[in-house]
């Protein structure tokens, strides 16, 4: 199984999330990870060939970056060209904000990947800044939970 983990990131909060998360879903047998950061040149028949995908940004007023945004709109043109078809295929959100933005991880980031077609599991894994910075071996500790859960889910 091949599960693709892509995530933006602004201060390095979202970064460290995305590495914790694709060791936990690495750690399961039989599973390989590729991780990759929006901006990163990579084919996008590369995520269309995943078995599963993982999406993280950080919340920035109310939504995701523009890097993801922009991300999410050029694999919607993507697939309605008919070069990628991910119907169905097993997907999850994580994302990191300041103050009050679990919210968009939850609906925004979800809801735009649902669209896609994937079949997002409800469990979304956010963190705080504060958590992760002050408290990163116990939070990150829980997204490495995370990427193994939704492996060991989907394998």
């Amino acid at each position: 199984m091949k599960i693709m983990v892509l995530y933006d990131s602004n201060t390095g909060n979202t970064e460290k999330m995305a590495k914790a998360i694709a060791e936990g879903a690495g750690s399961v047998e039989g599973v390989e990870v590729e991780l990759k950061k929006i901006g990163e040149p990579f084919p996008l028949s590369m995520l269309a060939s995943a078995d599963a995908a993982i999406f993280g940004s950080p919340c920035i007023y109310a939504g995701v970056t523009d890097g993801m945004r922009s991300f999410i709109d050029n694999m919607t043109s993507y697939a309605k060209a008919g070069l990628m078809d991910v119907k169905d295929k097993p997907a999850a959100v994580f994302g990191s904000y300041g103050w009050d933005g679990a919210w968009v991880m939850e609906t925004v980031l979800k809801g735009n990947i649902e669209t896609l077609g994937y079949s997002v599991q409800d469990d979304v894994c956010v963190e705080t800044s504060s958590n992760l910075k002050y408290h990163a071996e116990e939070y990150l500790g829980k997204c490495r939970e995370f990427g193994k859960a939704f492996s060991e889910a989907n394998k």
